[in-house]
């Protein structure tokens, strides 16, 4: 079987959940000898092809859309992508072809293009759904268009998916994992790691990870992260040795002016809560943060909404104690009171009393590391969730 992913998301762009998901699509499949794996990326350069082991990745430029782009842009752009796309269907003999997130990440007539390109050559077509369809386009996206099955990366979006009118045939549950060669309990490079942030050996450290922008929208009161500043500003005065770690995602070069402008609002949080001192903003790559995850004590990300949770499946395997929210695919991973804590979002005096609890009670922190250390083993484990989703995808190939 020979399988085409195509992702406007690019680990090599920007930092995020989708990004993890194509680094870890990557690792999986340059072992794999049973079948080929195509994977088209976007580049903030002229177009290239890399090889790593069973893996053939195409960069293409026309997948890096500018936020100025005209009608006209879009229109030549992506008729070009179109026809590289044939290129690689017909060269590579392609038997099924996945594309990631299409209903939010590009123009529409991406997913026009694709669709009628893949009927014409009788190939199946999927599309994987890593963010919920939320305006009137994306929902007739997912909806109207020749998808031979859509994939949802949670319940939560499956569910979402049925109630605005998706056939219920067409929708299937795939999670996504986390690649435990690079992410799994490791106390060696704690204290390294507190060096290089000024911090001393006897700082604890609270952690939330996420991006801040979505697109051109800030994202800092979705995400929670405005709701945690309170509530470690509730913590700061009782507890010296406390930090915030805030660990936000790179974001692609067309919207660096967004992000900074983000970025200033969320250190005038830090300020308003007097907690500027005590929190570190950092921006780190997807390879340092296993090293992040093994530095801090406590992980909470309080999100209003959440697809999924790439992060709290990489914290969780990283041995940290997680605080969610009961609301998108969280609960799907976080049991409250058996690998986690889940609360309502927007309560941070309950926050940051379930941050106290983690901070104190030793035998509730260790039971939640060592079950949420089993979650992750058990269930969410990348070669787990990459091996049920290619015999999903071989299944749909064959019929």
């Amino acid at each position: 079987m020979n399988i085409l992913f195509i992702s406007p998301n690019s680990p090599l762009l920007s930092v995020g959940g989708v990004e993890r998901y194509v680094s870890n699509l990557i690792d999986y499949c340059k072992n794999q000898l049973d079948f080929k794996t195509i994977i088209v990326l976007p580049t903030d350069k002229d177009n290239y092809i890399e090889e790593i082991g069973n893996v053939i990745t195409y960069f293409d430029k026309n997948l890096a859309l500018s936020k100025t782009a005209s009608v006209k842009d879009i229109s030549r752009e992506a008729s070009s992508f179109s026809k590289t796309i044939e290129n690689i269907l017909t060269k590579h003999k392609i038997n099924i072809v996945c594309a990631e997130n299409f209903h939010v990440g590009l123009p529409p007539a991406y997913s026009l293009l694709l669709n009628m390109i893949t009927k014409q050559y009788k190939i199946p077509l999927i599309l994987r759904l890593h963010s919920f369809a939320v305006t009137d386009l994306q929902v007739e996206l997912v909806n109207q268009l020749m998808w031979d099955k859509i994939s949802c990366v949670s319940k939560s979006v499956a569910g979402d998916c049925f109630k605005k009118g998706a056939d219920i045939d067409s929708l299937t549950t795939d999670y996504l994992g986390v690649n435990t060669k690079r992410f799994y309990k490791n106390t060696t490079t704690q204290d390294q790691l507190k060096k290089e942030l000024h911090l001393l050996p006897e700082n604890k450290i609270i952690l939330t990870a996420s991006r801040i922008i979505h697109g051109r929208k800030n994202i800092l009161h979705e995400k929670g992260i405005i709701d945690l500043i309170r509530a470690f500003s509730k913590l700061s005065p009782r507890y010296p040795n406390l930090r915030l770690l805030i660990a936000v995602g790179k974001p692609p070069d067309n919207l660096i002016n967004e992000f900074n402008q983000t970025y200033e609002m969320l250190l005038g949080y830090t300020k308003l809560h007097n907690i500027e001192t005590k929190t570190i903003i950092k921006m780190f790559s997807l390879n340092e943060m296993p090293e992040v995850y093994g530095a801090s004590d406590i992980f909470a990300l309080p999100s209003e909404n959440e697809t999924f949770g790439q992060v709290f499946i990489e914290a969780m395997a990283c041995g940290l104690p997680v605080i969610g929210t009961k609301v998108g695919g969280i609960p799907e991973i976080v049991s409250d009171s058996y690998n986690g804590y889940l609360i309502l979002p927007n309560d941070s005096s309950i926050l940051a009393q379930k941050i106290e609890i983690l901070i104190k009670d030793h035998s509730i922190r260790d039971k939640f590391i060592r079950t949420g250390i089993k979650t992750v083993e058990d269930k969410f484990t990348s070669e787990k969730q990459f091996e049920h989703f290619m015999k999903t995808l071989e299944k749909i190939a064959s019929s």
